[in-house]
């Protein structure tokens, strides 16, 4: 219990040095130096970078009142409860540190993709490099993996090209940087579970879309784009706290 207690605070905390990669790497393409308010750009106190309650004394408001994105304490929500399941199911054996990697990657994507419509290739390449030489150092099939990465490679490549045709504008549902968030997720998880651990992020992009086109109809305004992107790796990262990977 106090070891999952441990795992849960760790996991919160991860979730806050997330929050520095997700508004650092769009906004300054820099990690490192003290976290500084994003509307203000003043020096957080100690106490503004505490996952979760920094944002509840603040009221989820920067010093000059302007409302603090709710997507920040949801990355930390989510970071402690993936990390807490991922230690209930494999302990802190060596696999724990690959997921946890790999969840850590997830977040920050999908988040910045929310954020800024935007994956980054250096980042999410580098990840698929990563997983397909550490993952079968903790267990995973090497084939398997290798594999998981050409298969969703080719699968998104073709939906891109599909969705350039079918949308030549800028609202095409598809980017090149889904065709690599699904060569990271199959390096990660592997052929034999592309399909399941696609299958919730589609599951919820598709009721989003639903409920953007009911809003659409009964006239009230909607956004032109859907973070596709965000809703694959939330959908991993549940998949993986699920037990799904065995």
């Amino acid at each position: 219990m106090l070891t999952a207690a441990l795992v849960l605070i760790v996991g919160l905390f991860l979730g806050a040095l997330l929050n520095v990669l997700i508004v650092r790497i769009p906004r300054e393409g820099r990690i490192l130096g003290w976290p500084r308010c994003t509307y203000t750009g003043a020096p957080l106190a100690w106490w503004q970078l505490l996952p979760v309650a920094g944002w509840a004394i603040q009221r989820g408001r920067a010093a000059n009142g302007t409302p603090i994105h709710w997507i920040y304490p949801l990355v930390e929500l989510i970071s402690g409860l993936a990390l807490l399941r991922i230690y209930q199911i494999y302990g802190l054996r060596p696999v724990f540190f690959y997921l946890t990697f790999v969840c850590a990657v997830l977040i920050v994507t999908g988040a910045i993709d929310w954020l800024h419509r935007w994956i980054y290739t250096f980042v999410i390449l580098g990840a698929a490099l990563v997983a397909l030489v550490v993952g079968p150092l903790v267990g995973m099939n090497w084939v398997n993996v290798t594999l998981g990465a050409l298969a969703a490679g080719i699968v998104f490549t073709l939906l891109y090209g599909l969705a350039r045709i079918l949308f030549p504008g800028h609202a095409a549902p598809f980017g090149l940087g889904d065709v690599y968030l699904a060569i990271f997720i199959g390096a990660s998880v592997g052929v034999v579970n592309l399909l399941p651990a696609l299958f919730y992020g589609m599951l919820m992009a598709g009721v989003a879309a639903t409920g953007i086109i009911v809003v659409r109809r009964a006239g009230r305004p909607t956004p032109d784009y859907i973070s596709y992107g965000s809703y694959l790796c939330l959908g991993v990262v549940l998949f993986i706290a699920l037990g799904g990977l065995g």
